[in-house]
């Protein structure tokens, strides 16, 4: 009789073993690592954009200038006395188009407690203000062709939002997109005011 649990072949007149074959398991395998490594790097750029806000360390933004759509120039100084969100964003950036319509939203809901500034990094105005209209954005807007008050801030990334103090110091910075919650939470950890009753 031949012995079952011997899965070995013949082959020259020697016995060898049966190799399993592994083939077939590696690239489930390698997907599933390739996933673990992606969702660290993801949880990594997160956690270093709420624990490494940017250059919040009282930087004073007041006397940086931004051209307005409307052909005039304006500065950070043109809000001095209210805090102000700025949201840096661009046509060509889906998070940022995304996000938009939830900052004008917590806007919205601040009810002049707090200014919005919306400062378009597109290299013509035209493609910003197609998509301020598209979002139905209220708030303030403005084009940055220099990127003077990006590069003021610390950005690095696309969208970033910059929180200034009434008196037109750098509050903080967070790269990345942000929901009306969590720009609600934000506004509120680092100014102090709440955007829901």
């Amino acid at each position: 009789m031949p012995d079952h649990g011997d899965t070995g072949a013949v082959a020259n007149g020697h016995s060898t073993k049966a190799e399993p074959d592994l083939r077939g398991n590696i690239r489930p395998r390698l997907i599933a690592g390739i996933a673990v490594v992606l969702a660290a790097a993801g949880i990594a750029f997160v956690a270093q954009a709420v624990l490494e806000p940017g250059a919040g360390d009282g930087t004073d933004l007041s006397e940086l200038t931004f051209d307005r759509f409307d052909g005039g120039a304006g500065t950070l100084a043109d809000y001095e006395g209210t805090p102000l969100v700025v949201n840096f964003f661009a046509s060509w950036c889906p998070p940022c188009v995304r996000e938009m319509p939830d900052f004008q939203e917590v806007f919205e809901e601040l009810d002049g407690q707090v200014a919005f500034l919306g400062l378009s990094q597109d290299q013509s105005a035209q493609a910003a203000l197609n998509l301020v209209e598209r979002t139905g954005v209220t708030y303030d807007v403005g084009w940055d062709p220099d990127l003077e008050v990006y590069e003021a801030t610390g950005s690095i990334a696309m969208p970033t939002t910059a929180l200034v103090s009434p008196s037109g110091e750098l509050v903080d910075t967070f790269a990345g997109a942000l929901d009306a919650e969590s720009l609600a939470d934000f506004i509120e950890d680092e100014l102090g005011i709440a955007a829901r009753p």
